[in-house]
C-alpha cells in the first residue's frame, strides 16, 4: 500500500510540475503578445545615472549631498534592443564633473552594451544582467530558461511572477535568481536579481517600469527606474517608442573610447592579480605605513596599549588580508579592534570586508553609517571571500564632527572635513605626537599641475583646525613622500 501511495505522489507531484511549467510558458506567451512579440525596440529620452557607490554630483549641483545624491542628468538617451541578437546599447551625452574632485564640468558619454556573447547565460551575469532585467530581454530569457511561475504581492500589488536562473553560477556555487512581476494587463511591471558585490553583499538590482502606454503603435513604459542595494542607479523618463526599428545594428554606435563610461558597464579586466608585497614605513614608535608599491592604496596601523587601529583598510580584499597580515608581525598578540575608512567610494571600501571578518569595528564619517551598515550587513551567499566563509556583522562607530581616540600615550583625532566637492562623509587622521596627516582623495597635482577645487577646499579647513603637521599621507601612494609644504605649495601659499 505504502508503495502505491508512494508511486502516486511521485505522480502527482510531476503533473503539478508540469502544470506550473505549462502556466508559466502561457504568462510568458500571453506577456509577449501584450508587449506586441516584437524582434527589437528602440525608446529615447531623458536619463540619470550615477557614479555606482560613489558621492553624487553634476554640472549644476557640484557639491556631493549622500550616496548618489545627486544623479547626472542625461539628455538625448537612446536605447536600443534587439532580441534576435540578442543584445543591447544604450548612449546619451553628458555635462559632468570629470571625478576625483574636479569641479569643472566635462563633456563625455554614456554608454553601456550587452553583446550576444555575453548575453549567453553560461557568461558572467555582470555582463548580461542589464539586458535580461528590461521587460522585453526578461520574457525572452524566460522563455529559453524554464521559467516557473508563481503568484506573489508587491507593493500592494497582485502579481504572477515568472522566475529562471542563468546557467551560469555564482562565485559561492549558488544559482543566480531573476523575478519578473507580470500584473493582471500581462504587461512586466518589474524585474529582479541578485549579483555579489564585495562591498555590498547579495545586492539586490530593481528595474521598475511604470505608466506603460502606447507610442505609435508600440508598448513602452514611460518611467524606467533602476536601483541596485536599494540605492538609485538609472533612471529614464521615456518620450519616444519604436518597434522593429530598421536600423537596429547602427542605431547606438559607441562612443570614442575616451569618451566611455557610466550605467551598467563591464566586469573589470580578467587575468589573475599580481601577488601583493607589503613593505612598512616606521613613522614612529608603534606607528606604521603600509603600501605595497606604485598604485598602491595605503594604511597606517596605530599601536594602541591593548589593541591596534588600522587607518583605511586597503583594497582590494587581497590587499586588506596583507596588511592584517603585516599588522600582526609587525605589532603581534594585540587584536585590530578599529579600521578607519576615510569615505565610502567603491576604491576606498574594497577591504573593509576582510577587516569586518577580523572582527574591527569600522570608524566611519556619520554620513556614511546608512551606506556601509546596509551594504555590509546584507547576506553574501553569492560570494566566496572571507567574510562569506567567516560571516560577522559589521559593527561602526561614527564621527559626527571630530573624535578623539586615546589611552592615555597615544592619541589619534578624527576630523570631518567639509564642505568638499567629493564626498559629504570624508574623515582625515590627524597623529599629534608624530606630527602626521592622513588622508584619503586630497591627492596633489603633477608637477606644474593646478590642485583641484577639491584640494583647495581642505586647506582652509586645515588652517581653522590649526593641526601642526609635517607629513602629509595620501591613501593613494605617491611616489616620494610628502609634506605639509607640498600641500600649501599645491594650492599657492
Amino acid at each position: 500500500m505504502s508503495k502505491t501511495f508512494s508511486v502516486i505522489a511521485i505522480c502527482l507531484t510531476s503533473l503539478c510540475a508540469n502544470a506550473v511549467a505549462q502556466d508559466a510558458n502561457t504568462v510568458v506567451a500571453n506577456a509577449q503578445k501584450a508587449l506586441g512579440d516584437l524582434k527589437s525596440i528602440t525608446y529615447s529620452g531623458a536619463a540619470r545615472d550615477v557614479a555606482f557607490q560613489q558621492c553624487g554630483s553634476n554640472a549644476a549641483d557640484m557639491i556631493c549631498r549622500g550616496t548618489h545624491d545627486p544623479m547626472r542628468p542625461s539628455n538625448n538617451y537612446v536605447r536600443v534592443i534587439d532580441l534576435t541578437g540578442p543584445a543591447s546599447r544604450h548612449r546619451g551625452p553628458t555635462n559632468n564633473p570629470a571625478g576625483g574632485g574636479a569641479t569643472n564640468p566635462m563633456p563625455a558619454t554614456i554608454f553601456q552594451q550587452v553583446t550576444p556573447q555575453q548575453a549567453d547565460v553560461s557568461q558572467p551575469w555582470i555582463n548580461s544582467l542589464e539586458l535580461y532585467i528590461t521587460p522585453w530581454g526578461f520574457l525572452k530569457g524566460a522563455t529559453a530558461n524554464h521559467a516557473m511561475a508563481s503568484r506573489r504581492k508587491a507593493d500592494g500589488r497582485n502579481y504572477t511572477v515568472l522566475t529562471w536562473s542563468p546557467v551560469v553560477k555564482a562565485p559561492s556555487g549558488k544559482s543566480y535568481v531573476i523575478n519578473g512581476y507580470v500584473n493582471e494587463q500581462n504587461i512586466v511591471d518589474r524585474v529582479e536579481t541578485w549579483l555579489g558585490d564585495n562591498i555590498m553583499g547579495d545586492m539586490h538590482i530593481l528595474a521598475t517600469y511604470t505608466g506603460w502606454k502606447d507610442f505609435g503603435g508600440v508598448m513602452a513604459p514611460s518611467k524606467i527606474v533602476q536601483t541596485r542595494g536599494g540605492w538609485p542607479f538609472f533612471e529614464v523618463e521615456v518620450t519616444a517608442a519604436k518597434a522593429n526599428p530598421v536600423d537596429v545594428a547602427t542605431l547606438v554606435p559607441p562612443p570614442p573610447a575616451a569618451g566611455r563610461g557610466g550605467a551598467g558597464g563591464g566586469a573589470p579586466g580578467g587575468g589573475a592579480p599580481a601577488p601583493l608585497t607589503v613593505t612598512s614605513e616606521k613613522l614612529g614608535d608603534g606607528v606604521y605605513r603600509l603600501t605595497t608599491g606604485a598604485g598602491s592604496y595605503d594604511s597606517v596601523i596605530v599601536e594602541f596599549k591593548d589593541y591596534v587601529m588600522m587607518l583605511e583598510a586597503g583594497q582590494p580584499e587581497a590587499r586588506g588580508l596583507a596588511y592584517i597580515a603585516e599588522t600582526k608581525k609587525l605589532i603581534p598578540n594585540k587584536p585590530i579592534r578599529y579600521v578607519m575608512n576615510t569615505h565610502p567610494h567603491s576604491d576606498h571600501t574594497g577591504g573593509l570586508p576582510a577587516l569586518v571578518a577580523e572582527g574591527a569595528t569600522i570608524i566611519t564619517q556619520k554620513n556614511n553609517e546608512e551606506f556601509l551598515d546596509r551594504a555590509l550587513n546584507t547576506p553574501r551567499t553569492l560570494l566566496n571571500d572571507v567574510l562569506a566563509k567567516n560571516p560577522k556583522k559589521a559593527k561602526i562607530e561614527t564621527v559626527s564632527e571630530k573624535k578623539v581616540y586615546s589611552d592615555g600615550t597615544r592619541t589619534v583625532e578624527m576630523y570631518h572635513v567639509s564642505p568638499v566637492p567629493h564626498s559629504n562623509g570624508l574623515l582625515i587622521a590627524y597623529l599629534p605626537k608624530e606630527k602626521v596627516l592622513f588622508q584619503g582623495d586630497f591627492s596633489l597635482p603633477a608637477p606644474g599641475q593646478p590642485a583641484n577645487d577639491h584640494v583647495k577646499a581642505l586647506v582652509p579647513i586645515l588652517e581653522k583646525l590649526n593641526l601642526n603637521f609635517d607629513r602629509y599621507i595620501n591613501v593613494h601612494t605617491s611616489a616620494t613622500p610628502q609634506t605639509k609644504a607640498d600641500l600649501w605649495k599645491a594650492v599657492g601659499k
